[in-house]
């Protein structure tokens, strides 16, 4: 059974709680899934958490102008007043290409806003972030692979990208060891 058919079982016996959270788990594997962020965000509105669906929602296709919609958005920009903690408030684990064209809009549009107030903003996973190894292979991902509705997933990653990232990953811990072998026996 997939997590959609999951949380909606949940949703069914009144277990509002539990679907919420198995949504945001699934989030982690898939996180720009259109279905679950829809189901997330209609989760939220259940249990009375119109800007928590606001979030959910601005990461999706619905359009700015529909009635439900648009009450969440304005409930999300009630509850964080400026632009940089509403972008932070966001549920989005992707870099901003994953997201569909309305999403990335209002990411843009929140981009400039948190500019315009003379602070920086970079959506998570659109810059570079290094593990303790010193490489994460999520760098090396074709943005074009197919995916689970848009996202990219461990089961996708061609070979060739996974050797590429390990081929670093031993070329950094040579370098390490060498320049030590150098400190020590120097």
């Amino acid at each position: 059974m997939d997590v959609i058919e999951e949380a909606q079982r949940d949703l069914a016996r009144g277990d509002n709680a539990h679907a919420r959270d198995r949504l945001y788990a699934a989030l982690r594997t898939t996180p720009a899934s259109q279905p679950i962020l829809e189901l997330l965000a209609y989760t939220h509105l259940l249990m009375g958490e119109r800007a928590a669906a606001g979030a959910a929602w601005f990461l999706t296709s619905k359009a700015d102008g529909d009635p439900t919609a648009s009450a969440a958005f304005a409930a999300l920009e009630a509850r964080y007043r400026s632009p940089i903690s509403l972008a932070r408030g966001l549920p989005i684990n992707a870099p901003s290409e994953y997201y569909p064209a309305p999403a990335q809009a209002r990411l843009e549009r929140l981009s400039s806003a948190i500019r315009a107030n003379g602070q920086q903003w970079v959506p998570p996973r659109d810059t570079v972030y290094f593990d303790e190894v010193g490489v994460d292979s999520d760098d090396f991902l074709d943005d074009d692979l197919p995916g689970s509705n848009g996202a990219y997933s461990d089961r996708s990653r061609p070979i060739r990208q996974r050797v590429v990232a390990s081929l670093i990953i031993l070329a950094i811990a040579a370098t390490s060891a060498s320049v030590i072998l150098a400190i020590v026996f120097g």
